[in-house]
């Protein structure tokens, strides 16, 4: 039996500080985790590293969050990540921008642990079964093939 291989995610701020605790905190609960400081670096990083999850924030220096979100959800190759937006606004403007952007979720900050924790892992659970349905959609694609080129 295979072990599962360690989750990958993404921590964007230009917060120095907030990128350590971040990376800390994912790290020790056995994440693999890459950091970014502004929207363009976190969308080299996406496109190299492919992360599970993106902790995205929203107010960022070059490229906001919002345009950083938008962006990876409109390329083929990062448009299946999980994003969570980070942001010290507490709006339902804000929130609802998000959503529109293609956010997954938000979380206020200062962080609180507890509900980091929970949503990291209510979204790392989302992508297992989004994954468990591409494969299973990969299956059952080959079998209709299979199947069409036993009828001929």
């Amino acid at each position: 039996m295979s072990e599962a291989k360690p989750t990958k995610i993404l921590v964007v701020d230009d917060e120095p500080s907030i990128r350590e605790f971040l990376h800390q905190i994912l790290t020790d609960e056995g994440h693999t985790v890459f950091t970014a400081s502004d929207g363009r670096e976190a969308l080299l990083m996406a496109v190299k590293e492919q992360p599970d999850l993106i902790l995205l924030d929203i107010a960022m220096p070059n490229m906001d969050g919002m345009e950083t979100c938008r962006q990876l959800r409109e390329r083929p190759t990062t448009r299946h990540i999980r994003i969570i937006m980070l942001t010290a606004y507490d709006s339902r403007d804000r929130l609802e921008e998000s959503i529109v952007a293609g956010a997954d979720d938000f979380l206020g900050k200062p962080v609180n642990l507890a509900e980091l924790q929970v949503r990291v892992g209510s979204m790392l659970k989302v992508k297992d079964m989004q994954d468990e349905v591409d494969r299973l959609e990969a299956y059952i694609k080959s079998m209709n093939e299979l199947r069409e080129q036993a009828k001929h």
